[in-house]
């Protein structure tokens, strides 16, 4: 596109590319019905352990952090969140929110705990807020089990 002669995209046609990519990622997850709770936890356990292995490898309490606080490892750390953990994380609220009377209380619960979690730790990606709610333990928890 840099190259491409004046006019070649106009600005109205690059907002419209963003706001439809936008659109399909938001959407992402929601389509999914499973048969069973058994189903859907398989399905969030393994986007709650990609985004476990990339925090446990690159976040800020990561060993390669606490060996080199310097590190230029922290980048890294900056683009998995956007590039995987957040667009996970709408995954697992989509999913969860199409198949939630699947889930018994508890487990419901838990999962308005995450999503609190998820919208908040996106937001400060883009607009540095000074705290918000941390990963629910529980929900991996009720995943898991």
């Amino acid at each position: 596109m840099d190259k491409a002669p004046a006019g070649t995209y106009p600005v109205s046609m690059l907002h419209q590319w963003k706001q439809d990519h936008e659109s399909s990622i938001r959407s992402n997850g929601t389509a999914l019905k499973f048969q069973s709770v058994a189903e859907l936890k398989i399905y969030v356990a393994r986007l709650l352990y990609e985004n476990k292995v990339l925090w446990s490898s690159f976040g800020p309490q990561s060993l390669v952090a606490q060996a080199d606080p310097g590190s230029n490892m922290y980048e890294v750390w900056v683009l998995r969140k956007l590039d995987t953990i957040v667009p996970n994380n709408t995954k697992i609220i989509n999913a969860v929110e199409a198949n939630i009377t699947l889930l018994n209380s508890t487990e419901t619960a838990s999962f308005f705990h995450f999503k609190i979690h998820a919208q908040a730790f996106e937001r400060h990606q883009y607009t540095r807020l000074d705290t918000y709610p941390m990963f629910p333990a529980e929900f991996e928890k009720a995943m898991l089990s």
